[in-house]
């Protein structure tokens, strides 16, 4: 081959190979100017801040106490946790189920059971036992309403029984191990049931427990109404009354009472507060209390809770930083603030922990300014409230050159 020969073919090798590099070059760069670019990010001032102040009661010496919400949870509670006897308190986990099993509206009664034998025994055996009983008589044909009524009213603990036995369809033991799986599932680590109606010492709680149960158990209607009657009349047992003596004095419409020699007095309560549109319920429990009149006693503390704490849950305004409530953020540094022309409030109690997120709803670019580019959502407890956000700055898109450029 000549020297000519093989000096053009090495330039034609050249060439080609250069062409391939430029050819790799430009698919490179079409290539990274196309592929996807990080998206846009929105971050909140803050995970969580706390409202200004803090939440403060003086709880009765002797027992346990606790206080809170439907909606914010355990919000105090007395140091002493230990679980005691609750009497009949244990009723409201009682009722709870049935109203779980056998749900109902308003308006409603429910389906029906009739008395038996079995029942009247039983009526007749806690009487002589000086126990809260219900007055009942073979054949009387009860609603689950007016069975709840002889439940949380006169406290009537055959009738606890005879409502485990109907929810579970079996015996007395079935519904006690319903009783306590249903604790279990509601977070409620330090309640043992022993049986429907609390008349057992070894039936035990505390007073954070019973907050938690209050709260779910007021979220029915059904139990709401039925805690809050005076008073209600019934086919043997006549009209027969709301043993909490409490009831209608101090704002409380419940809940439930509970008293023996063993357990002392005790009292779960419910106070409606109304906060803008909507009505909250204070819960407060005190357990365990001994005098004279302990149940007089557990009534009279619970109320200095109550009266205590009513004030303290309002709703709090959440002040907008200078800077906004959020940036928004991208890959190729454009920045802009995040703020709401909104007000911003929610309903808690002095020291509550708010956490704050950002969802961003608008990722388009370029973003305008004064865009509702977001969703600000403060949360505390089960209470959430949530505002749009808007851009200040542009959110700009990104450059040719960036895209081109970055690694």
């Amino acid at each position: 081959m000549s020297e000519s020969l093989r000096s053009l073919r090495s330039s034609n090798f050249r060439g080609i190979f250069v062409l391939f590099l430029i050819f790799l070059l430009i698919l490179g760069g079409i290539v990274q100017i196309a592929r996807p670019y990080p998206i846009v990010e929105a971050k909140p001032f803050a995970d969580s801040s706390k409202l200004p102040g803090s939440f403060s009661v003086d709880f009765p010496q002797q027992g346990q106490s606790a206080v809170g919400t439907e909606n914010l949870g355990v919000v105090a509670s007395s140091s002493v946790k230990t679980p005691i006897p609750i009497a009949s308190v244990a009723k409201i986990m009682t009722a709870y189920l049935v109203l779980k099993t056998f749900p109902m509206k308003s308006g409603e009664d429910g389906p029906s059971l009739t008395m038996v034998a079995k029942d009247v025994d039983e009526y007749q055996d806690g009487l002589n036992k000086g126990h809260s009983v219900l007055k009942v008589e073979v054949g009387e044909v009860l609603t689950e309403r007016q069975l709840l009524e002889g439940l949380l009213l006169p406290s009537g603990g055959n009738i606890a029984d005879r409502l485990g036995r109907w929810v579970t369809g079996s015996d007395d033991a079935s519904f006690v191990v319903k009783m306590n799986e249903t604790a279990k599932s509601l977070g409620m680590t330090n309640t043992t049931y022993a049986d429907a109606s609390g008349v057992s010492a070894a039936t035990v709680s505390n007073a954070v427990d019973q907050v938690r149960l209050a709260q779910v158990a007021m979220e029915d209607p059904i139990f709401r109404e039925i805690v809050a009657m005076p008073q209600a009349t019934l086919p043997v047992a006549g009209t027969v009354y709301n043993v909490n003596g409490m009831l209608g004095k101090h704002g409380v419409v419940g809940i439930k009472t509970g008293s023996t020699s063993k357990a002392g007095g005790n009292f779960v309560s419910a106070t409606p507060i109304t906060v803008g549109d909507k009505t909250h319920y204070i819960i407060a429990v005190v357990l365990g209390q001994q005098s004279v009149q302990p149940l007089q006693t557990a009534l009279d503390e619970n109320v200095k809770i109550l009266n205590q704490a009513r004030t303290q849950f309002k709703l709090y305004p959440i002040a907008q930083p200078s800077s906004g409530f959020g940036k928004i953020s991208t890959a190729w540094d454009t920045k802009s603030d995040l703020k709401t022309t909104q007000a911003l409030q929610i309903f808690g109690y002095p020291g509550m922990e708010v956490k704050y997120s950002i969802k961003l709803n608008n990722t388009k670019l370029p973003i305008l300014p004064n865009n509702n580019v977001a969703n600000l959502t403060v949360e505390a407890g089960h209470e959430i409230q949530t505002v749009p956000l808007q851009n200040v700055q542009q959110v700009k898109s990104p450059s040719f050159l960036w895209k081109l450029t970055r690694f």
